[in-house]
């Protein structure tokens, strides 16, 4: 594949020092299976706190809301920067395999956002499986793209400039809300930015997920496990678990990828930068070599994790910016 940027020194594949290291010090050699693992536990932790980015509190309000969806309440938190408003506004879904992860372990990355990106960002509290598998996590995710384009001045919003991002599962609900938005009358997202996305829920081999399956934070186990959970029966290769087989078409919003080169996801998630770019997507695919799943989450110890988010910033703005001029 073309690749729009190729960033970091070639290390033949692996991962460069600062990523090793953290790798390394996150490695647990004797771990339990991850049948074992203690899901509502781990929802509570936030493995990668170490290597966070800074905490952003001058310039930002940041409020926790429940929303009215047909009879049930869902949770977001809604960062707002300093200004006047109406500003774009960022839905993000939070990484973890549709299982881990919560509104808490991504909130630095959403205070990044709305402060250099001078959006509202609104973090979504998604269904997590087992307790709700597919598609009630997706539901949700949609349900609130959905609730802010319509209630944007609730939240001193623009309708008209609208975003998705996500990473890991998050990555997965945004290209899949992405596509089922697609045809929608008056909802134009303007860009879905994809952090090493799950692409392709069906998928337990090919280059990438053979040479990263093990050791490199995180493993073809875990994923498989929890694709598991999420599908909880249902065909992994249904386009609303896989993006990678939805219909695709060039009234899709352009796309902006994070590609981490020493990561089972990453060649499902170029796979799924070419099949966009057929279809007559506009598609920003950068890759970023020696670096893990996850690095974004670890940029405030990882150089090109930094890097990754900066530009990923900078592509929101020139979208905002091109979505306020139409």
């Amino acid at each position: 594949m073309q690749f729009n940027q190729i960033a970091g020194e070639a290390f033949g594949g692996e991962l460069c020092s600062q990523a090793r290291a953290v790798v390394d010090a996150m490695e647990a050699p004797d771990a339990a299976p991850v049948e074992q693992m203690d899901i509502p536990a781990a929802r509570e932790e936030h493995a990668l706190e170490a290597y966070d980015l800074p905490l952003i509190t001058n310039g930002l309000t940041v409020d926790n809301r429940q929303i009215e969806l047909g009879g049930r309440r869902l949770g977001i938190r809604v960062y707002t920067p300093s200004g006047g408003g109406p500003f774009p506004v960022l839905l993000f879904a939070h990484g973890g395999c549709w299982t881990f992860c919560s509104l808490d372990s991504h909130d630095r990355l959403c205070r990044y956002y709305a402060h250099h990106t001078s959006c509202v960002v609104v973090s979504v509290d998604y269904a997590l499986a087992p307790e709700q598998p597919f598609p009630q996590g997706l539901y949700d995710f949609e349900a609130a793209v959905l609730w802010c384009h319509k209630h944007a001045d609730q939240i001193n919003a623009d309708p008209q400039r609208m975003a998705v991002a996500g990473d890991s599962a998050g990555g997965n609900l945004s290209a899949v809300v992405a596509q089922r938005l697609q045809s929608h009358p008056s909802l134009t997202l303007c860009l879905q930015v994809l952090i090493y996305p799950i692409c392709d829920a069906s998928s337990t081999s090919g280059e990438s997920m053979d040479r990263y399956a093990k050791g490199y934070f995180f493993t073809r186990d875990v994923l498989t496990w929890t694709a598991s959970l999420y599908t909880n029966g249902c065909d992994p290769k249904t386009p609303e678990v896989s993006p990678l087989y939805g219909k695709l078409s060039a009234t899709l919003a352009p796309a902006h990828f994070i590609i981490a080169e020493c990561d089972v996801l990453r060649d499902q998630a170029v796979e799924y930068a070419q099949a966009l770019r057929a279809a007559g997507v506009p598609v920003q695919a950068n890759y970023y070599r020696g670096v893990p799943h996850a690095f974004i989450a670890m940029a405030g110890a990882l150089d090109l994790g930094m890097q990754a988010l900066q530009e990923s910033v900078q592509a929101l703005k020139r979208a905002f910016l091109k979505s306020n001029d139409t």
